[in-house]
């Protein structure tokens, strides 16, 4: 037998699946609500009283103590001295200092070198040692200082960013850039140039690994002062009429590419380390040209002869 109080206005039960389906179809006024502790399996609600509000709290605490320990401890483990993240910097730091150590012993070999090749050169010939300096400066093999301009060009600020990305993209200053700023100044008639202290020569190379910008395998970081040494006025307006200044202005209204000028008039430059001498030129009196190769250290085998042919 149907109860009167539990039929809708269709006059079906509350929970048969005929009224469910006109309850969603039908005007939500008309129908009244199911109320879940009119149904036999409706589930009481838990009490409300003080016990079981300080059960809740205490647990609560308890859980909150635990993440705070969990989290207190990874943080312990991530910054503890045999972390591998610690280790890694350690290494770093050492071999930075053993190539530091290092540098400063081959420039300290480097100027006993010419000590020493200076005297046998004045020995054998006066001016030797003068020609070989000469060679030498033109070479990249000494240290320049005078007039000059530096032409710093740095990345893009960051640019408004997209919604939903917290930071905007930055334009890179690419090895192309460098190239070209660097070529733009030789054209303009800089005499010597280094970039971030490294100096360019006729081998040097610049190129990209990664995301970093490398001079002879030396990686360089943002901003990059371009040190030329010369009349500053004049490479100034010649670079800016030329090829290179078109570009680099290009990319600084287009890409953001920032850029600026220093005219001062004491600028150094370092020396470049000089390569190992493989080949000369012996000049006879007639004038004549005879390349000559210098021998290299003999191999083992050869060595092993030598030794078994000498009495």
């Amino acid at each position: 037998m149907r109860d009167p109080e539990r039929e809708t206005p269709h006059g079906e039960t509350p929970y048969s699946p005929t009224s469910l389906l006109r309850a969603l179809t039908a005007n939500p006024y008309s129908v009244a609500p199911l109320r879940p502790q009119e149904h036999p399996a409706a589930e009481a609600a838990p009490p409300d009283n003080r016990y079981t509000r300080t059960v809740t709290l205490l647990l609560a605490l308890v859980l909150g103590f635990a993440v705070a320990v969990s989290v207190l401890d990874l943080r312990h483990e991530a910054a503890a001295e045999d972390s591998p993240r610690a280790l890694l910097e350690a290494e770093v730091r050492q071999t930075r200092s053993e190539a530091g150590e290092l540098e400063d012993r081959r420039t300290q070999l480097e100027e006993e070198i010419a000590g020493a090749q200076a005297a046998v050169l004045e020995v054998g010939d006066a001016g030797a040692a003068e020609r070989l300096g000469a060679f030498e400066r033109a070479g990249t093999g000494v240290a320049l200082a005078g007039p000059g301009i530096v032409l710093e060009i740095e990345d893009s600020a960051p640019l408004p960013a997209s919604p939903g990305v917290s930071t905007g993209t930055v334009n890179r200053v690419t090895d192309g850039d460098l190239q070209l700023a660097v070529n733009g100044l030789w054209a303009a008639g800089a005499e010597a140039i280094a970039v971030n202290g490294q100096r360019i020569g006729p081998t040097t190379a610049i190129r990209t690994a990664g995301s970093a910008v490398l001079v002879d395998f030396h990686p360089l970081s943002p901003p990059y002062r371009i040190t030329a040494l010369g009349d500053s006025g004049q490479l100034r307006t010649r670079f800016e009429g030329s090829a290179a200044g078109e570009h680099l202005q290009e990319i600084s209204s287009r890409y953001g590419i920032r850029r600026s000028w220093e005219e001062t008039e004491e600028l150094s430059v370092p020396a470049r380390p000089i390569g190992t001498l493989r080949e000369a030129a012996v000049i006879d009196e007639g004038g004549e040209v005879a390349a000559e190769t210098v021998p290299t250290a003999p191999s083992t085998a050869a060595a092993r002869g030598t030794e078994e042919d000498s009495p």
